[in-house]
């Protein structure tokens, strides 16, 4: 659905309407063309980027709520992209097209380029582990505006059970499995609260200083633990004592600045297979597109995550 909806933008002339609601724009680029539409432009010498969805897509309710929670995180200093309000001084903005309304808003530009796991020096890592604790310590003192909310992680998974009925028993177990180990977890407020909820590699950015977080599509109230796992399920498939260092020097990090339950680290793998049984489930069932959402064959991607899926990792050791 969302696709098609956003097939029917006209490339030349929205985007270049919903940019010029901030300023005067020159050099207007299409960044990513996934769940929104995304474009770099400048205005006043400085780079901007523009969001656009639908409401179709995107209710304005929640947009509108995921704002509030990224002026909250910037305003507590934590390193994230800022949100920036138009020359009306609204931060989001309905830009027309015949008769379709579709809805913008903007954010600061910041410097780096995405973060991988092939540094050599740990200390990045430490970076990274700072950035995301400030990030946690500060939705921990969030109070939602009035009308804003937020979606529990709870409502996600219960979401893909339509999926999980038509899957092989496989499948159901191991979303049954993970369920019930879930259900069972504390949920007081040192180690549960509004998380980023999409906190990967592709949200994350480094400049050779600093580390900031970008992208706040998916804020969702889920352990803080979540966020940490998310971005090293790219590593699962590789052997745990190769990259235990970089995870250490990140969690060592990490706790210097905000709360960290050793319980909950021994359990990291549990948030991975969750979330990668999630992703199986959402691509396998939504995805028209033969590209994967990070590039290669999606036949291929399922593929190699239904032998993830299979072969869990139960155990990291820790």
């Amino acid at each position: 659905m969302w696709e098609e909806t956003l097939k029917q933008i006209n490339h030349s002339v929205t985007p270049r309407r919903a940019a010029a609601l901030w300023g005067d724009v020159s050099s207007l680029q299409l960044a990513s063309d996934g769940i929104n539409l995304v474009y770099r432009f400048e205005c006043n010498k400085k780079g901007r980027y523009l969001r656009i969805t639908h409401p179709r897509i995107r209710t304005r309710e929640a947009l509108a709520s995921a704002l509030d929670f990224q002026k909250h995180l910037y305003e507590f200093d934590v390193p994230i992209c800022q949100p920036l309000s138009s020359l009306q001084g609204n931060y989001i903005e309905e830009v027309k097209q015949e008769d379709k309304i579709f809805l913008a808003h903007v954010n600061e530009e910041v410097a780096g380029n995405h973060i991988h796991f092939n540094h050599e020096d740990i200390s990045i890592y430490q970076t990274w582990g700072m950035a995301l604790a400030k990030l946690h310590r500060a939705a921990a003192h969030y109070q939602p505006a009035t009308g804003c909310s937020f979606l529990n992680w709870l409502d996600l998974w219960k979401d893909l059970d339509k999926y999980v009925q038509a899957e092989d028993e496989a499948v159901r177990n191991e979303y049954h499995q993970i369920s019930q180990w879930f259900l069972g977890l504390p949920q007081n407020t040192d180690i549960f609260g509004l998380t980023h909820g999409d906190h990967r590699t592709g949200n994350v950015l480094y400049d050779g200083n600093h580390v900031f977080i970008i992208d706040f599509d998916e804020p969702v109230y889920h352990w803080f633990c979540a966020d940490i796992a998310r971005p090293f399920l790219e590593l699962d498939r590789r052997k745990f004592m190769e990259w235990q260092p970089k995870l250490g020097s990140f969690l060592n990090a990490y706790a210097s600045i905000f709360h960290l339950d050793h319980q909950l680290i021994k359990s990291l793998p549990w948030f991975i297979r969750m979330k990668n049984l999630e992703m199986y489930l959402w691509t396998k069932h939504n995805w028209l597109n033969p590209v994967a959402p990070g590039g290669g064959s999606t036949a291929n991607w399922l593929n190699e995550m239904r032998q993830v899926i299979d072969n869990p990792v139960y155990d990291w050791n820790w």
